[in-house]
């Protein structure tokens, strides 16, 4: 008897799944610090000193346990960016806007963020944090609207 293959049967479709979960001590810290202080915390590696933003329970570059937390920036460096043109469903700001990874000042790794479309977000550009108005903030990394150009003032400023 001849082993024939299977006919494939494809399946298109799209499936969610709503979520919540324990920021854990670390981040819970962190996200109450952009809250209620609009400070950005950053953990310190006990083992090999590495600042990363934001912070872990453990460190990613050796696996060592963080139990310090260092405020960092406010001021931060562009390292990397990309433009989004369009809008999208979910999207963090209307477009057009950019992505951004920022350093902050004091810190040895990048924060994954926002920024408005502006020729001044260029790798190497000093920017700063704009935090929300504090009674609209929830302990979100959205209580940072977004980061702009250092001493640009924007709207809602």
């Amino acid at each position: 008897m001849a082993l024939k293959p299977p006919e494939l049967t494809y399946m298109e479709g799209e499936s969610r799944c709503d979520y919540n979960w324990t920021t854990g001590e670390v981040v819970g810290t962190f996200l109450a610090a952009l809250r209620d202080h609009g400070k950005m915390l950053a953990g310190v590696c006990e083992s090999c000193g590495q600042v990363a933003v934001p912070p872990t329970s453990y460190c990613e570059s050796c696996g060592s346990e963080v139990s310090d937390l260092r405020e960092v920036g406010p001021r931060g460096v562009v390292m990397s960016w990309a433009r989004v043109a369009d809008d999208f469903e979910g999207a963090p700001a209307e477009a057009p806007f950019r992505y951004v990874l920022v350093r902050p000042a004091g810190a040895d790794t990048e924060l994954l963020h926002v920024a408005p479309d502006d020729d001044g977000i260029r790798i190497g550009a000093t920017v700063r944090p704009e935090f929300r108005p504090r009674e609209q903030r929830g302990g979100a990394i959205t209580d940072i609207r977004w980061f702009v150009p250092d001493g640009a003032e924007s709207e809602g400023s």
